[in-house]
């Protein structure tokens, strides 16, 4: 899946970039869709199984399929290969760029991490057809990371420009995913399990890979647990409010007040005809790439699969872990290959460079082992893209600061102005996978020899 793995492995550390590559392939291959759905979804004649759930194909009168997010392509494409003919419709809303062609089922693309126009035609689509589903309909709706800047249905009196705004200085803020999830869910029409709303009384299976630290089921199709007076505390909290459009703060004024319903929450629902699997988590990243390391005679250790943080604070302190364990055999001996996941945020607070969480940590762990070349680093985000960037991550060594000084790169300036992707690029050292179909957070492997 690296594409450009010669690149990577043509100087610096060969052996310890070539080992990093060599385990990181063969852990997106453990967690691709293909792979997780055949391990929970899987048809017995006209029976579908889905974790151990029984449904008989013979009492629905028709099969619906809906997907959104980066990789969900991957997902629907799984699932359309259990169901077979049955499949009556279906629509997949992907990011622009990584759209491909599923039998029976429209993909249409849309823009992420910032809501777009395309977004707003897609997600027409998908209400549309969760519209038309009934009460001896079946709807499966297969849900990745990326959904929630996909989907895209303002309520009344806010824009699309505004919403695009709100998200955007979220972003910047460096707002951990669960706080931009419970503001996004109260300001629009289809998230906070209202597409769930739409799609009753149709029987729901939400099938889920989750790309949040919380490590719990999310989507438009999974109950609330947040509220209006959560979302106007996060904004007020980042000190956003003040400065959120003025029709969102409107809104969001509006539910605190009764006037704009709630999201439904666990009890405004009854669940009976609906299931919710999560097909992979940030755990089972980290197990796979753990087995993976310990295949190639590595020792392996997972440090956290939750791990968050500034960027540049996180590489900062991997380096500190990779230079404990290197001098000491603490708490892992050598060679070894230490794993994470998670995932890290960048807070913007002037202009910025081109450049994503994964990058930049990357570009700071170098800093911090210069010349260590026992040492070796590889940060991606797993499906593909570290922010708004067409590049996966980074793959530094201890050779990587001294490259840059030989080149008059300075990678503190780099990271200092979130311009990473630039300084990765001219150094050989910028991680391109093209999409991987698969989206479970971030990938953090270190390795020491």
């Amino acid at each position: 899946m690296i594409e450009n793995g010669a690149m990577l492995t043509d100087h610096g550390n060969r052996v310890a970039r070539s080992s990093l590559i060599e385990v990181c392939e063969g852990t997106l291959t453990r967690i691709h869709p293909e792979s997780l759905v055949m391990a929970q979804v899987e048809r017995d004649d006209n029976t579908l199984v889905v974790d151990g759930k029984q449904y008989d194909l013979a009492d629905l009168d028709r099969i619906f399929v809906i997907g959104a997010g980066k990789g969900s392509a991957a997902v629907v494409n799984a699932v359309r290969g259990q169901i077979g003919d049955q499949l009556t419709d279906g629509v997949v809303v992907e990011k622009h760029g990584q759209a491909t062609s599923i039998a029976g089922v429209s993909v249409v693309e849309a823009g992420h991490p910032i809501p777009d126009e395309s977004g707003l035609t897609a997600t027409e689509s998908v209400l549309a057809l969760a519209d038309r589903a009934d009460e001896n309909d079946l709807v499966i709706v297969c849900i990745t990371g990326g959904t929630s800047a996909q989907l895209v249905a303002p309520p009344d009196g806010v824009s699309l420009v505004d919403l695009a705004t709100l998200t955007e200085s979220m972003l910047y803020a460096g707002l951990p995913i669960e706080e931009i999830n419970a503001v996004r869910k109260h300001v629009s029409n289809v998230k906070g399990g209202r597409l769930l709303e739409r799609i009753l009384p149709a029987t729901c299976i939400s099938l889920v890979i989750v790309d949040e630290v919380a490590g719990e089921p999310w989507g438009p199709t999974v109950l609330d647990e947040t509220t209006y007076k959560d979302a106007v505390e996060v904004l007020r909290k980042r000190s956003l409010w003040d400065a959120a459009p003025k029709s969102i703060r409107a809104h969001l004024k509006g539910g605190l007040h009764g006037v704009v319903t709630e999201t439904p929450g666990p009890t405004d629902i009854q669940a009976a005809r609906g299931q919710t699997v999560v097909l992979a988590g940030a755990t089972d990243l980290c197990d796979a790439a753990m087995t993976e390391a310990e295949q190639l005679g590595f020792n392996a250790t997972v440090l956290s699969s939750v791990l968050e943080g500034e960027s540049r604070t996180v590489g900062t302190v991997l380096a500190a872990v990779a230079r404990e364990i290197a001098e000491r055999d603490r708490p892992i001996e050598t060679p070894c290959v230490v794993i994470s996941g998670g995932e890290t945020t960048v807070t913007v607070e002037d202009e910025a460079g081109r450049g994503g969480p994964n990058q930049e940590l990357a570009l700071q762990f170098a800093i911090q082992t210069a010349e260590r070349d026992d040492l070796a680093l590889m940060a991606i985000g797993t499906d593909g893209t570290d922010g708004p960037t067409d590049i996966a991550g980074g793959l530094v060594d201890g050779t990587t600061a001294g490259r840059a000084l030989e080149r008059n790169i300075s990678l503190f300036d780099h990271v200092h102005h979130h311009d990473s992707s630039p300084a990765l690029e001219e150094l050989g050292d910028a991680v391109r996978t093209g999409t991987t179909g698969t989206n479970v957070m971030d990938l953090r492997l270190l390795l020491i020899e």
